[in-house]
């Protein structure tokens, strides 16, 4: 039996590992001293000769010496007469399984062979006593590579001798019949398991009670030299075969159950591995596709639903929900994370992506909302990148007026100081966002912005508010005490809005903090000191205000420093179609709509209108209309009724107008229903509208 023959082992490990390479070469002319040299030196018995090509053409074995000496020859004669021609060698590779190696090493005439590499090289020496004990090491190690598959092997092993005597018996065997195999050993099969037949033939798969435990028994001759020496009993316990049975049955059960439910849900659901390799869809998904399940598992989820939020699931663990267009509608689709608890935590193993369209209105209404909620996100985060850059905020102040970018310029050319701004003018016509792009382009931008709506904040609190308080204060305030809004502010900006209507007790701290650039907290005894721009803001005739004694006029001259006085929109009349058109892209990021611009009657009714809440008013009444209109232009019927309001149209002719304007719309909507065969979600879709917003046309003119 060839012990070697499974080993697979690599050409040239088994000879480099016992060849001895610590050799000398000989040449054909060299004299017996240099041989007597060469075998003191080296300490071997065996030297190969070579020719002047290094190739291999003799060995000189110590013997040879001997023979030269006995014969008289002295040690500077040529070894040439002395050498072993035509020598038995070896391959360097040579492995055991090739038994011409033992056969070579047994049948030399010297204690030595010579290894040759494939050119023919000598590479080294290889001698009976290192084959022996390489052999035994391999013998060793293959031993113990079978004693640990014998242990480790699932199914009970007994092994008998051709006496039938048992030889071995694996722990797994031990088990499964309660025995010890020290107290069995070398004892008859039959006087230990009488259940047994014994057979000189193979048997696989055979059922039967051994020591009452129902087993299925496998018997395998084992064969020597074509003798059979023994044989091997392998037993696997039936009970342990059952129970897998049941639990694959229970998992048929269950994938059966499984494929039923997900049949039956109206939602399409593709099951992914975590490389998003789709392994499960059920027939709501085939039919969203219009592909079988067969030419769907296998594929990468990608190429149905465009989405990256597997990667984001692996990472998180948590339930992601995007949108995407299967067939030119907007689906939504949840992506629920498959985990698997382990000892050292939990695994994300795949994804439940359930796609949910179910054909009606609300489900479409649902996806719609969820992809303006993106788009708001979307633009906002883009608005948060544009202020970490080098975009300065009077970028996003549009204006046509030569007044106004005036205004713009020195606003751009004062932000690099720490002068206090005070700005005026009429509620809604930007004074926030003038004051934010004074921040932005100044050096303080990397700094804190701080708004502070004083009108906003009641009298008893303000002074708290905006200055902190000690511990210990009052209570209900916090056990260390709070820092107002100024110390949140230090090296950067506060934005004191509203400040004509800030209480008078308050402006004197306010006054201080101009000042000396410091305060004391209330409640506390020690001061604050701040470095913090004040820019002011005021709707109010803050003179007027002092006349009346309601505001200080020491603190007016700190704060008027620099003033800017914004003019209202009906003064700017220039910017009204920008401003308009600028909100209209807006809104199309943060909506998801299309409006594509205003038609020209919708135009000359914003230019007519006298906008007294400015640019606020004119925002909110194009967030309105691109709400309505969604696609396609704005026209005069989706702007607010008090801009169609034309105050130099005689009272009636403008009753007129608008009777002959209600007409119109009440029969176009009557036309389009017809149209749509009374289908209203259909007919909202011919005109461009919104479901809502269509609802409210029919409400309007009382059309159920």
């Amino acid at each position: 039996m060839d012990v070697f023959s499974d080993l697979n082992l690599a050409p040239w490990l088994i000879i480099e590992r016992m060849m001895n390479k610590n050799f000398a070469v000989l040449h054909l002319g060299d004299s017996l001293r240099k041989v007597i040299e060469y075998y003191q030196e080296y300490k071997i018995n065996t030297l190969p000769v070579v020719d002047e090509n290094e190739n291999l053409i003799g060995v000189f074995p110590k013997k040879r010496l001997y023979k030269a000496l006995l014969e008289g020859a002295i040690l500077d004669n040529h070894c040439d007469s002395y050498i072993v021609y035509n020598p038995v060698f070896v391959s360097s590779e040579l492995t055991y399984n090739e038994i011409s190696l033992a056969e070579r090493v047994m049948k030399s005439r010297v204690d030595y062979v010579v290894v040759l590499d494939r050119s023919n090289k000598v590479v080294g020496m290889i001698g009976t006593a290192e084959y022996l004990r390489e052999s035994l090491n391999v013998i060793m190690a293959s031993a113990a590579t079978l004693e640990s598959l014998f242990r480790v092997n699932y199914e009970g092993i007994i092994i008998i001798d051709k006496e039938r005597r048992i030889l071995r018996i694996n722990p797994a065997a031990e088990k499964m019949f309660r025995l010890n195999f020290s107290e069995i050993k070398g004892k008859h099969l039959k006087e230990i398991f009488p259940e047994i037949a014994i057979s000189d033939q193979l048997r696989i798969g055979l059922k039967g009670k051994v020591k009452s435990l129902p087993v299925i028994i496998n018997q395998v001759p084992i064969i020597e030299n074509d003798v059979q020496v023994g044989s091997s009993f392998a037993f696997l316990d039936v009970s342990d075969v059952e129970k897998i049975a049941q639990e694959l049955e229970m998992v048929k059960e269950l994938q059966t159950t499984l494929t039923g439910v997900l049949g039956a849900s109206s939602d399409g659901v593709f099951v992914s591995d975590i490389s998003g390799t789709i392994k499960y869809v059920n027939e709501r998904a085939c039919k969203l596709v219009s592909e079988t399940s067969e030419k769907i598992v296998g594929r990468q989820i990608q190429a149905f639903l465009q989405t990256n939020s597997l990667s984001q699931i692996a990472k998180s663990g948590s339930t992601e929900v995007d949108s995407c267009g299967i067939d030119g509608k907007k689906c939504i689709v949840s992506h629920i994370p498959i985990k698997k608890e382990n000892s050292e935590g939990i695994d994300i193993t795949g994804v439940i992506s359930t796609v949910y369209l179910s054909g009606n209105a609300i489900t479409e209404e649902i996806a719609r909302k969820w992809f303006c909620l993106n788009q708001q996100v979307q633009y906002y985060r883009n608005e948060l990148e544009k202020r970490d850059g080098n975009f300065s905020g009077f970028d996003q102040i549009v204006s046509k007026s030569p007044i106004f970018i005036q205004m713009k310029r020195d606003a751009l050319l004062i932000a690099r100081s720490s002068s206090t701004v005070l700005l005026t003018g009429e509620s809604g016509v930007g004074k926030d966002m003038f004051a934010r792009a004074i921040h932005e382009a100044s050096p303080r931008a990397k700094r804190p912005f701080i708004k502070v709506n004083c009108v906003a904040i009641p009298e008893t609190l303000l002074e708290s508010e905006l200055f902190g308080y000690a511990p210990g204060s009052f209570t209900g305030g916090l056990k260390n005490g709070k820092p107002g809004y100024f110390e949140r502010a230090n090296m950067g900006t506060i934005f004191l809005d509203e400040i004509g209507d800030m209480p008078l007790s308050v402006q004197v701290k306010i006054l201080q903090v101009l000042q000396d650039k410091e305060f004391i907290r209330v409640g506390g005894n020690s001061k604050q000191t701040v470095d913090v721009r004040i820019i002011a803001a005021t709707n109010r005739d803050l003179r007027e205000a002092i006349a009346r004694k309601n505001f200080r006029e020491d603190l007016f001259y700190r704060l008027n420093v620099i003033e800017f006085n914004l003019p209202p929109l009906r003064e700017r009349s220039e910017d009204i179609i920008v401003l308009a058109e600028s909100f209209i892209e807006k809104y199309n990021q943060i909506l998801g709509s299309n409006v594509t611009g205003i038609s020209e009657q919708a135009k000359k009714a914003l230019q007519d209108y006298s906008w007294p809440g400015n640019i606020r008013e004119l925002e909110n009444a194009i967030e309105r209309a691109a709400n309505y209109v969604w696609e396609g232009r704005i026209g005069i019927e989706n702007l607010p009724t008090q801009i169609l309001q034309l105050e130099h149209v005689p009272v009636a002719a403008s009753s007129s107008y608008r009777s002959s304007l209600s007409d119109f719309e009440r029969e176009m909507l009557l036309g389009v229903l017809k149209k749509a065969n009374g289908n209203k979600s259909a007919a909202a879709r011919l005109l461009n509208l919104s479901r809502s917003a269509f609802y409210d046309r029919l409400a309007k003119y009382n059309i159920n």
